[in-house]
C-alpha cells in the first residue's frame, strides 16, 4: 500500500457531523474535477473507495436521488470506472447555491479550509512517505482550481509552489512542518502522529551522523596534522639534529615524535601549555624547516649549474 493510500483510507474511515465541513469536503472533490454542468453532477473517479465517499456524503447533505454506476476502462491496463451523478431535479438549484454560499469563506472558517482542502487531497493529492522525502503534490486540471488552492495556502503562510507537470498544474509543499499542518487540517491525527515520529527520529539519526562525521573530520585533521609536523621534525634531525633548536622546540618536537596521533590540546596538556602556544611552537619549527628546505634547494641548484 502507498503511503497515500494510507492516509487516505484514514480519511475513508473518518466520520464527519459538521453538515458545513462536509459540504466543503464534496466541493473540493467535485470543484477539482470539473463536475458541475447546467442540468447535473456528475464527476468520473477511478478509485472505488473515493467513489463510495462521494455517495456517502451526497446522502448526508441533500436527499437528491444520487446514482452511481461502473464501466470498464482499458486506458492503461484494465480497470473499473466509476461515475457519480446527481440529474436536475426538484432542489437541485437549492443544492448548488449551497455550494456558493461557503466557497468565498475556506480562508476564514477553519472547519470549511479543512473540508475544502480534504476534498482537493481525496481526488487529486499525494504525499510521499518521510522516510524518503517530505512531500505533498496537488495534481490539478484546472488552472482555476490550483490558483485558488495555491492563494488558500499563501492565505496560511505556507511555503507552497505553481508549476506544471505532466499536463497539469502542480501545487507543491516540500517543508516538513507544512507537510504536518496539511495532515492535521484534513484529519489524519493518527498519520500526523507517525510522520511526526519519524521526522524527529530522522533528525535524531542525522543529528549522530553530522557528530560522528564531524569527529572523524578533526580526528583525521589531527593524525594530518600529527604527520605532517613529524616528518618536519625527522627533517630537521637529519639534516642539522634537533639539539640545534631551542630547548623549548626540542621538548615539543621530542613530545610529538613520541605522540603522533595527539591533537595540540593533548600536547599542551603534557606540559601545561595552552593550544595557541603548541601552535606558535611548530611554526617556529615549520620556519626551521622551510628555511631549510630553502636553503638545501639553492645548493642544489648550485651544484646543477657547475655540472
Amino acid at each position: 500500500m502507498s503511503y497515500t493510500l494510507k492516509i487516505k483510507e484514514e480519511i475513508f474511515n473518518k466520520d464527519i457531523d459538521n453538515y458545513d465541513e462536509n459540504l466543503a469536503e464534496i466541493y473540493g472533490i467535485l470543484y477539482s474535477k470539473n463536475a458541475f454542468y447546467e442540468k447535473k453532477i456528475e464527476i468520473t473517479l477511478e478509485n472505488y473507495s473515493i467513489s463510495q465517499r462521494v455517495v456517502e456524503l451526497f446522502k448526508k447533505l441533500t436527499k437528491l436521488k444520487t446514482f452511481i454506476k461502473y464501466s470498464i476502462s482499458k486506458k492503461l491496463g484494465e480497470h473499473k470506472v466509476y461515475v457519480v451523478t446527481i440529474p436536475y431535479q426538484m432542489g437541485y438549484n437549492k443544492f448548488l447555491d449551497s455550494f456558493k454560499q461557503i466557497e468565498e469563506q475556506f480562508d476564514k472558517r477553519e472547519e470549511l479550509y479543512n473540508g475544502f482542502l480534504r476534498g482537493l487531497f481525496l481526488a487529486c493529492g499525494y504525499i510521499k512517505d518521510p522516510e524518503k522525502e517530505y512531500a505533498i503534490d496537488f495534481f490539478i486540471d484546472s488552472e482555476e482550481v490550483a490558483d485558488r488552492l495555491y492563494l488558500l495556502l499563501k492565505s496560511r503562510d505556507k511555503r507552497c509552489f505553481k508549476t506544471t507537470k505532466r499536463n497539469k498544474f502542480l501545487i507543491y509543499l516540500r517543508n516538513a512542518e507544512d507537510v504536518m499542518d496539511i495532515l492535521i487540517a484534513i484529519g489524519v491525527l493518527k498519520e500526523f502522529f507517525k510522520y511526526e515520529e519519524t521526522i524527529i527520529m530522522k533528525e535524531i539519526k542525522n543529528k549522530t551522523i553530522r557528530e560522528i562525521n564531524w569527529e572523524l573530520a578533526n580526528e583525521t585533521k589531527t593524525l594530518n596534522t600529527g604527520r605532517k609536523q613529524v616528518l618536519m621534525i625527522e627533517y630537521i634531525d637529519n639534516e642539522i639534529g634537533l639539539s640545534t633548536m631551542s630547548l623549548v622546540l626540542q621538548e615539543i618536537a621530542v613530545l610529538r615524535l613520541k605522540n603522533p596521533e595527539f591533537s595540540l590540546n593533548e600536547l599542551g596538556n603534557l606540559i601545561n601549555l595552552s593550544k595557541s602556544g603548541v601552535r606558535n611552537r611548530f611554526k617556529r619549527i615549520e620556519n626551521i624547516y622551510n628555511q631549510l628546505k630553502e636553503s638545501n634547494l639553492e645548493e642544489e641548484k648550485k651544484i646543477r649549474r657547475k655540472v
